[in-house]
């Protein structure tokens, strides 16, 4: 197996995929974007600064480093595209394939740039494993009838919304959506939820995959930046799908939660059923 490149946004998950790897025997690298928020750490000396708009160098840098596989993890802010940033022209050809300029066509068509180089772009599950959870509530609280109906709801809106690739958080509440994510992000959705739900403080955050969620980009996720949002919102319940969404630190997460009575569970197979039976703990 040849060099592991990482091509690294903000947040966590380069991080904890660069750890993972290693443990692992990878070689990796981090193709650090250079608009993203990315930070070397103690990774300064495998860390190649690339710019996002340059897919040429890009190309030319994995070529010059012998990789033959790539992870894409980390946030790149969406809303770049929309900056006048000045693409290369390997940028631009990419872009001209694209159906649109949503998310999913833009990784789709650089997935298959890096793929006719013989680069293969393989699942963020591979080195991520350990921030899946099974599904179950983690927090004390039992919910009511509305609570799991909500739950219920909330998760079947944001699935399609993840299929329509708009994004893929829903806030709700009483069987209704208050807000949608798009360009703006997770933050400000819950934000503008937690506007029209805070007198009664029942609203209940979903956050899904799509149905056929391709694993090599894009998986939803969560850490305690999320509930420190929820919590100065006011939104009390965050549900996410098994198997499906990383959660960064799980048991900073599910600590972080119980001691600000946030309600936090993932939906798995058996719907909300398995929801009021005892509570889950991590290993």
């Amino acid at each position: 197996m040849g060099k592991l490149g990482i091509i690294a946004g903000g947040g966590e998950l380069p991080h904890v995929g660069m750890q993972e790897a290693l443990l692992a025997g990878e070689d990796p690298v981090f193709l650090a974007i250079k608009e993203s928020d990315f930070e070397p750490r103690q990774y300064s000396d495998r860390t190649i600064p690339v710019h996002i708009t340059q897919i040429g160098k890009i190309l030319k840098t994995i070529q010059k480093e012998k990789i033959d596989h790539i992870l894409m993890l980390g946030k790149v802010r969406k809303d770049l595209l929309f900056q006048g940033l000045k693409f290369d022209l390997k940028a631009l050809s990419i872009l001209a394939k694209t159906i649109n300029r949503n998310d999913y066509p833009i990784f789709l068509a650089i997935a298959d740039e890096f793929e006719s180089m013989g680069v293969k772009v393989i699942s963020q599950k591979k080195y991520l494993s350990s921030l899946l959870l099974g599904e179950g509530r983690y927090t004390p609280k039992k919910f009511s009838s509305q609570e799991l109906k909500d739950i219920s709801f909330g998760m079947e809106y944001a699935e399609k919304m993840a299929d329509l690739d708009i994004g893929q958080m829903v806030v709700v509440c009483d069987e209704s959506v208050i807000a949608v994510e798009a360009v703006e992000g997770t933050d400000a959705t819950i934000r503008r939820g937690g506007e029209y739900t805070k007198k009664n403080g029942s609203a209940v955050v979903c956050k899904s995959a799509k149905s056929k969620q391709d694993e090599r980009f894009d998986l939803p996720t969560i850490g305690i930046h999320t509930l420190q949002v929820m919590k100065e919102s006011q939104c009390r319940t965050l549900c996410i799908k098994e198997g499906e969404t990383l959660v960064v630190n799980p048991k900073e997460v599910i600590s972080f939660a119980t001691a600000h009575k946030i309600n936090f569970v993932v939906l798995g197979p058996s719907g909300v059923k398995k929801l009021n039976g005892s509570q889950k703990k991590i290993p």
